[in-house]
């Protein structure tokens, strides 16, 4: 018999210590089930406030809370769902998407290339480069980073992306590990990188269960167990698009989403809910096992994961390493719900490769990159922060998928 491979093991213990968490506990409990099995790698002591999706202690955050700890600057005007307001419809050309508004206004009708209250876009002065800014969106106050090249004319309507962070991460610390910004400057994009709930960029706060990741079934690995039960999140993403909207025009055909880790659970939950997203970029995470009931049709997607991630395994998302029971590859699913064939063509990569599946149509290509040699972190990051192992000298993550927006996602 072959040797197995000694992070394969090490993952075969980590959930064999986690099933029994599965089903009927709270988060607490729940914590101290990841943090027994996290010891196994030694991934760092799990208290009741640490992240057991990255073994680092947060802050005193509680999950699923909104964030209390120090003073975050908007660097301008409170976002535009304050009381009587909305985040109105989206500024895809699908309209309005029932249950997301903010507070409870009306919603807007929004357009294409325009701001989602459906008003003038790109009228606020003072809000390029990078900018941190909080929004009231129902009664919680989030926060986020946006990012607007000083280039850019705000009249213009431009892509924007949404990139998400992991358990215990926050917007800055993926601001800096997948250098988006640069790239912004370079295509002349709309980047915003979301706090997700109890996190806060300002203060360093972590949160076991920043994103509310699926809207009933269960998803593929430990991310699973740390899905935020408040689903608030999607009424965020309406909120942000809506504020950065006063600051510049944003082309609705090309909204994209991208994210790490529980990031990349919610970027997951976004491409099956969310028609209004053009395409998105799930790296080291996982979904359902069944698509049907998703809510979008067609989603091109580009899928990451490395394949000595001891974290999420890799057979969420990879069809070349054993499956997880009950969960097919993500990428197996996508190109099943996009119309692809069941094969595909192996591309080489910088220390990994891509595989892009055969007969997508022109609406729902699928690829799926994958790296011998990464665990659990950002494919090409310089600085991956509360990262396992480390990303740097893999092709870039964010080139990859951005290459891949504009050939399949145009």
């Amino acid at each position: 018999m072959a040797k197995r491979r000694p992070f394969i093991d090490q993952h075969d213990a980590i959930h064999e210590r986690v099933t029994r968490a599965k089903t009927g506990m709270k988060t607490g409990a729940k914590a101290a089930a990841l943090a027994a099995a996290l010891a196994l790698i030694g991934v760092g002591a799990c208290t009741a406030g640490a992240d057991p999706l990255t073994g680092t202690g947060q802050t005193g955050g509680v999950p699923g809370q909104p964030d209390t700890g120090g003073s975050f600057s908007t660097g301008g005007d409170e976002g535009p769902s304050g009381s009587g307001g909305s985040t109105g419809g989206f500024a895809a050309s699908t309209g309005g998407f029932a249950g997301t508004k903010a507070t409870g206004g009306a919603g807007g009708t929004g357009g294409a290339d325009s701001a989602a209250t459906g008003g003038s876009c790109g009228t606020r002065a003072g809000m390029r480069g990078k900018t941190s800014r909080t929004l009231t969106v129902g009664s919680l106050k989030r926060t986020f980073i946006a990012y607007l090249p000083q280039t850019l004319s705000p009249s213009t309507p431009v892509p924007f992306v949404y990139v998400f962070h992991g358990a215990n991460q926050s917007g800055q610390g993926l601001y800096d590990m997948t250098e988006y910004a640069k790239l912004a400057d370079k295509e002349g994009i709309a980047v915003v990188f979301p706090d997700g709930q109890g996190t806060s960029s300002a203060t360093g706060q972590g949160s076991l269960t920043p994103w509310n990741v699926s809207d009933g079934p269960a998803s593929c690995g430990l991310g699973s167990l740390v899905s935020n039960p408040n689903a608030v999140d999607f009424a965020f993403v309406d909120a942000m698009r809506d504020d950065v909207g006063k600051d510049q025009c944003i082309d609705g055909k090309h909204i994209f989403a991208t994210g790490f880790s529980m990031g990349g659970y919610f970027s997951h939950h976004i491409a099956c809910d969310r028609p209004d997203f053009r395409a998105a970029a799930p790296h080291s995470g996982g979904t359902y096992g069944d698509l049907a009931t998703c809510k979008t049709t067609h989603m091109p997607m580009i899928i990451f994961h490395g394949q000595a991630d001891i974290l999420i395994a890799p057979g969420c998302d990879d069809p070349t390493v054993a499956a997880q029971t009950g969960f097919p590859a993500s990428a197996t699913l996508w190109a099943k719900k996009n119309g692809c064939k069941d094969s595909y063509t192996t591309i080489p990569e910088t220390m990994g490769q891509c595989l892009l599946y055969d007969g997508c149509p022109a609406d729902g290509q699928v690829e799926m990159c994958t790296f011998p040699g990464l665990g659990h972190a950002w494919a090409g990051a310089t600085t991956c922060a509360n990262c396992i192992g480390a990303g740097t000298g893999y092709q870039s993550a964010t080139q990859l998928q951005w290459d891949f927006f504009k050939k399949y996602a145009w």
